[in-house]
């Protein structure tokens, strides 16, 4: 055999070689494609859940979720016995004003003697059941049931209202963690199912437990009358409710009106605070959470009903907390608490004397040398003209008249923008606000000052002689919008203007 003729054979058994490799990696790989189910089956394999062993879905039981009136939930730790009864409950409604109301309502709501209960938590349980399906049948008859986990710890008995028992024992999850292994009570066949399904049929108390630790729905931030607020040891504010619900008063450790859209955070928040999960019951180690030293204490009158509420360490953006020292300790979200390091000055009201003009007929400004006599008479609703009056010079024109009431703007438009309350202000003030009020409300004549104070910054807010515990700057005396340097100034050329 020449070379040439060598090497063509040489090339014909390659070529066959690759065919018959090739042939046998098509033969095993159809092979593995019509096994696949029976492969998954063997005990030492991970099945998974969302695949179908035969052509047949599985629904595990036949009932509607809405007929069942009695849940005994088995676990490892105890027996809880849910009943659904009928209840009156208090509700919101809007009452077409723009606000709300409370009204009276039936409504079928799960109960149990040892602690409320979240009835749609309940409800997901049983509905869970309802629809409840499954693709693979794991093993028709176990010698060893214990290795699916199926070890009896875990049941869940529903009882319809024609008195028939329903049963399903949930093991553990699959190896590939994507779904639980249960057996239907009176069966020996064992079923994957959903890990949504395992999870909401495997629930115990701390899923079930009412998260809204006010047991009701009917409040709102109208029912809160008091609020005392600490942070580390410390009084932030101390507060009570106005004769109107944006009206809240400041009370310690000073005293002023609330900035209420600040404020309100506060207010929003109690009322409608949710545990996130439940950690423990009668803790007693609360050094662990961070309550034995809190971070935060809110203490409220809600629905005139007294609260303490204290929030402990944070942990995976949740902070530990616990309501009334009951000792049960859950968690909340700290994304909803973003309020809590709030300043004080940013809570509180930092105008020192803000009343309408139409509730001033006299103000007296005695500033930079010299005393400014402003007269007004105007009213609400009222057909006449008003008549503004600088030291006896009357405003002829609106725009006169309009420059005048920014003077007055910048007299009222005093705000501090620090805080001291440690301070003692003491000598002569460099500029003094004397209004005379059209009412005693409650008192008819009301001063406000501007103590110099020690280290040049601005001046002492004072009204009526005693300090408000705020600071202001000098310069909001030069704003070019609000300052009254620059509204005296505007309104002098404006009279100069003929």
């Amino acid at each position: 055999m020449d070379k040439e003729e060598a090497s063509v054979m040489l090339n014909w058994k390659k070529i066959t070689i690759l065919v018959v490799v090739l042939g046998v990696f098509i033969a095993a790989f159809i092979f593995l494609s019509n096994n696949k189910d029976k492969l998954g089956n063997d005990s030492t394999s991970s099945p998974d859940p969302s695949e179908t062993a035969s052509a047949d879905v599985v629904d595990l039981f036949d009932f509607k979720w809405q007929d069942i009136t009695k849940m005994i939930l088995k676990r490892k730790d105890g027996e809880i016995i849910l009943t659904k009864e009928e209840k009156e409950v208090l509700t919101l409604e809007e009452d077409g004003n723009g606000g709300t109301k409370k009204v009276t309502t039936k409504k079928n709501l799960w109960v149990t003697p040892d602690f409320n209960v979240d009835s749609n938590i309940a409800d997901n349980i049983a509905t869970s059941a309802d629809v409840l399906e499954s693709k693979r049948l794991i093993d028709e008859n176990p010698q060893d049931s214990t290795i699916y986990g199926l070890d009896g710890s875990v049941v869940t008995t529903f009882i319809s209202s024609d008195g028939k028992e329903y049963a399903i024992e949930i093991g553990k999850q699959t190896p590939t963690n994507d779904g639980y292994y249960c057996r239907i009570k009176g069966s020996t066949q064992v079923y994957t199912i959903s890990s949504y399904s395992g999870k909401t049929l495997s629930y115990g108390k701390f899923d079930i437990m009412d998260k809204n630790l006010y047991g009701t729905e009917a409040i709102s931030a109208d029912d809160i009358t008091a609020l005392k607020f600490s942070r580390s040891g410390e009084v932030v504010f101390d507060s009570r409710k106005g004769e109107s619900q944006s009206e809240w008063l400041i009370t310690e450790p000073l005293e002023r009106e609330a900035e209420y859209t600040e404020f309100a955070k506060f207010l929003d928040w109690i009322y409608k605070f949710r545990v996130s999960e439940f950690v423990e019951e009668n803790a007693q180690d609360l050094k662990t959470y961070g309550l034995d030293n809190p971070r935060y204490v809110f203490e409220y009158t809600l629905a005139d009903k007294p609260y303490t509420l204290k929030l402990g360490s944070l942990k995976d953006d949740k902070y530990y907390g616990m309501l009334n020292d009951d000792n049960t300790v859950f968690t909340v979200n700290s994304s909803d608490l973003k309020f809590v390091d709030l300043p004080l000055i940013d809570l509180i009201s930092t105008f020192i004397y803000i009343p309408t003009i139409y509730d001033v007929e006299k103000l007296v400004i005695e500033m930079d040398g010299r005393t400014d006599v402003l007269l007004i008479n105007d009213s609400i609703g009222s057909d006449a003209e008003p008549d503004f009056r600088l030291n006896g010079i009357k405003m002829e024109t609106s725009d006169q008249e309009s420059l005048f009431r920014k003077y007055y703007q910048g007299a009222i438009g005093l705000t501090g923008d620090r805080l001291d309350l440690n301070a003692e202000p003491k000598g002569d003030w460099f500029a003094r606000f004397t209004y005379t009020r059209k009412k005693a409300d409650p008192d008819k004549v009301i001063t406000v000052e501007l103590i110099p104070t020690e280290d040049g910054y601005g001046y002492y807010l004072m009204k009526n002689g005693k300090y408000s515990g705020m600071i202001m700057g000098k310069r909001k005396l030069d704003d070019p919008e609000m300052g009254i340097r620059q509204a005296y100034k505007n309104l002098i050329e404006g009279l100069e203007k003929k």
